[in-house]
């Protein structure tokens, strides 16, 4: 019983170690983990070149109280109005509340960019 014991605790001191070497050396790594296609098309437009040129309306700025950044982080994409396959670049509708008003807005996915096509408020 003394060995069990004595190799347990042998593990349970093991194991310690490892997860503070782990964490020492690799430290607090920021991972987003994007396993859903509402995840994977969200974190696609907060990580591409956005077409500027298309950002014709005032509140379409990129700071991070702006309807744009609010659309790709809390909006959902509605696949059933986006036309994914579309070449040569595919369109997505998002479907999103700010300030306690609904809007729909088009944005254009190129291989490099991203584009705002159109902003609407729904109801």
């Amino acid at each position: 019983m003394m060995a069990f014991l004595r190799r347990l605790l042998f593990y349970i001191l093991g194991i310690g170690l490892g997860i503070l070497i782990v964490l020492a050396l690799f430290g607090d790594r920021d991972f987003d983990y994007a396993y859903g296609p509402q995840a994977r098309v969200k974190k696609l437009f907060r990580t591409k070149i956005i077409d500027s040129t298309s950002l014709n309306h005032v509140v379409l700025d990129l700071s991070s109280d702006s309807i744009y950044y609010h659309a790709v982080t809390k909006g959902r994409v509605d696949f059933s109005e986006s036309d994914t396959r579309k070449e040569p670049c595919g369109t997505y509708t998002l479907k999103f509340e700010y300030l306690e008003t609904d809007y729909r807005m088009t944005i254009e996915n190129c291989s490099d960019t991203v584009s705002v096509l159109d902003l609407t408020r729904e109801g």
